[in-house]
Order: C-alpha cells, then sequence, then structure tokens
C-alpha cells in the first residue's frame, strides 16, 4: 500500500512540475526570441496539448522512480 500511495503522489507531483515547468518555459523562449504568436494557436497548443502529454510522461516516469524508492525501503 505504501509503494501505491508513493507512486500516486509521485504522479501528482511529477505531472504538476513538468507542466508549469513547460509552459514557464515556453513562456521564457517567446519572451527572449520575440515570437510574435498573433491568433494565440501556438500557446493554445502548447497549454491543452502538448503540455498536458508532456505533464503525462513526466508523471508516469515520476511514478515509477517514487514506487522504486519506496520498495527499497520497505
Amino acid at each position: 500500500m505504501r509503494v501505491f500511495v508513493g507512486s500516486v503522489f509521485g504522479f501528482i507531483a511529477g505531472a504538476i512540475v513538468s507542466y508549469f515547468a513547460l509552459m514557464v518555459g515556453y513562456s521564457v523562449w517567446i519572451g527572449l526570441f520575440k515570437v510574435h504568436d498573433q491568433d494565440g494557436g501556438g500557446a493554445m497548443a502548447m497549454g491543452l496539448i502538448i503540455g498536458p502529454v508532456v505533464a503525462l510522461i513526466c508523471g508516469i516516469i515520476a511514478a515509477i522512480f517514487c514506487g522504486v524508492r519506496v520498495a527499497q525501503r520497505s
């Protein structure tokens, strides 16, 4: 049960942190390179499609990592 809870918390933390980091990185990239997103399509794609997919992948990786760490402690 401890491994499951650790994996769930790892998934949630990994997904939230990676989504936040991706969106901050996208905002910095847009600002540094003066990209003009006239209709907002790039930002919408990043926030609604690319961001959640990356967050899902990073959340799964974090869940596996945290689950293994908790299992080694037990």
